[in-house]
């Protein structure tokens, strides 16, 4: 397991208008390699509402499903 040595969030805007923060992480790995893993999340407020369509979509078909 790595350590965490720096993150850095930007705001960006998609083309329908939504903003989504995109965060870079620097991982110091135990070889001495750094590594930058990058996500995007949606910073709106309140809880999201997910059809279950949407569910079945986005599910892996390997991992058991909580919700």
């Amino acid at each position: 397991m790595g350590k965490i040595v720096d993150t850095k969030e930007t705001i960006i805007t998609t083309n329908e208008g939504l903003k989504l923060v995109r965060r870079v992480t620097t991982v110091l790995m135990p070889n001495g390699r750094y590594r930058y893993p990058v996500d995007y999340y949606d910073a709106t407020p309140g809880p999201v509402r997910v059809s279950k369509e949407e569910l079945d979509r986005i599910r892996i078909p390997i991992y058991k499903q909580l919700i």
